[in-house]
């Protein structure tokens, strides 16, 4: 068969010429086809490491993906899908958490085991009986927490009718008692036995070895979706690397910073964001931008790939403006031009000009300013001024891209470049 990950339609992209079309090919979500001209090809070193160990390693490897939101990881994950050589040796299947048909926050350890498992049962190389016992498997599950007999019966009936009620029964799981939870957890155990032996005929039908991809695991921003990230990469790690084959997750930008992550740093592969300035440039309202930087390069190469000519759609430095908008992070820069198309199309324009960008910088501001009161003042403060390393309570600010993480030797933090006035201005009315 196919693999799973090579399904994807990507859509057809062609270089815009027109604002309109300029709007449309820098929609934010829009997946790149890795194999078309529009891909722009990352050197991090992570992901380099990542792809060589997948080909060389011979024993299964379970890998965390971290990274900014919007960063490029889904992309990257594709263009893996998409190598001849992982192509030769894997059978890949990528799944995302957005496609459960449950809230993310709500997500355990199990419930990914059996995410797993209903798409290994879907390749057509699991057995029937196997398909079965992981049916029996929920079905016992579900109907060992039901006290109403009626819904028993339903979720007990044949086939899957027991799914909907596991899925619904994650949302209530904070709430079990500790004795509720010790009776889940050897059946656990039975489930990780079931998911490794559908793996391992997947694995004797094709005669390559197994990679399972699940995308989206780090989105969210929220208290649960911050105990959701906690539940599955701190509280069970050890269930998260059990599985014979080999897994890559997504994990949150901030798990690099984690003292006490559970994570050892041969499986966690990071990367940061794309860097357009010098770190000694951090405090200024507005950076320079290193022209001759290969960061720098490569964000120009993502936007004027997509366009017909340039030159014809921007006014003096809006681009460079833009840039700094999106952070070196490749969905926000599209959002930046996208919004900006739609504010230069309101006016009747042709191009975008720099009365469009700040209408961007602006919206952007908006968003982040009910967030940056009290305690989110002294901590963004301090990313600021600081000239290297991290900052203790910054992980929020992470994971909602108000703060972004760049390397150039060392790791640094900085700023999105819509707060630093903002911020410089609160810093100043708070010391009179």
């Amino acid at each position: 068969m196919n693999n799973v990950c090579c399904d994807i339609q990507f859509r057809t992209i062609v270089p815009a010429v027109t604002l309109k079309e300029i709007w449309d090919v820098f929609e934010p979500t829009l997946l790149i086809d890795p194999r078309s001209e529009f891909y722009i090809h990352r050197t991090d070193p992570k992901l380099q490491k990542l792809s060589f160990d997948l080909k060389l390693r011979r024993n299964d490897l379970h890998a965390f993906l971290c990274g900014h939101r919007g960063s490029g990881k889904s992309t990257e994950l594709n263009r893996l899908c998409h190598d001849p050589e992982i192509q030769e040796n894997y059978e890949t299947i990528l799944l995302t958490a957005q496609d459960f048909g449950s809230e993310v926050v709500h997500l355990t350890h199990d419930a990914l085991l059996v995410e797993i498992g209903l798409a290994l049962g879907k390749t057509g190389q699991v057995s029937d009986g196997l398909r079965e016992e992981l049916d029996a498997w929920g079905r016992q599950v579900v109907t060992s927490f039901l006290h109403d007999e009626e819904m028993k019966l339903e979720a007990g009936a044949k086939g899957n009718a027991w799914l909907a009620f596991f899925k619904a029964q994650l949302g209530s799981r904070r709430e079990w008692k500790r004795e509720e939870k010790i009776k889940l957890e050897p059946r656990i155990q039975d489930l990780v036995d079931i998911v490794n032996r559908m793996g391992q005929e997947v694995k004797n039908a094709t005669k390559k070895k197994l990679l399972v991809i699940i995308d989206d695991l780090e989105k969210g921003e929220s208290v649960a979706h911050k105990e959701m990230h906690t539940r599955l990469f701190q509280e069970n790690y050890d269930t998260l690397v059990q599985p014979r084959f080999s897994i890559i997750y997504t994990l949150p930008v901030y798990f690099r910073g984690l003292a006490s992550s559970r994570i050892p740093s041969d499986e966690l592969y990071a990367f940061s964001a794309i860097r357009l300035y010098e770190r000694a440039n951090k405090t200024l309202v507005l950076p320079p931008l290193s022209a001759t930087h290969p960061g720098y390069l490569l964000m120009r190469d993502f936007v004027e790939k997509r366009l017909k000519d340039p030159s014809a759609i921007f006014g003096a430095g809006v681009l460079d403006e833009l840039l700094r908008i999106g952070g070196g992070l490749f969905r926000e820069t599209a959002r930046a031009i996208h919004e900006a198309a739609y504010f230069a199309l309101q006016r009747g324009a042709s191009r975008i000009e720099m009365d469009d960008a700040r209408k961007v910088f602006d919206q952007v501001k908006k968003e982040y300013q009910p967030l940056i009161r009290g305690a989110a003042i002294a901590i963004l403060k301090e990313v600021q001024s600081s000239a290297q390393g991290w900052v203790d309570g910054v992980e929020p600010f992470l994971q909602s891209r108000a703060v972004v993480e760049y390397e150039n030797g060392d790791l640094w933090l900085d700023l999105r470049h819509v707060l630093k006035e903002y911020v410089l201005g609160l810093q100043v009315q708070a010391a009179q």
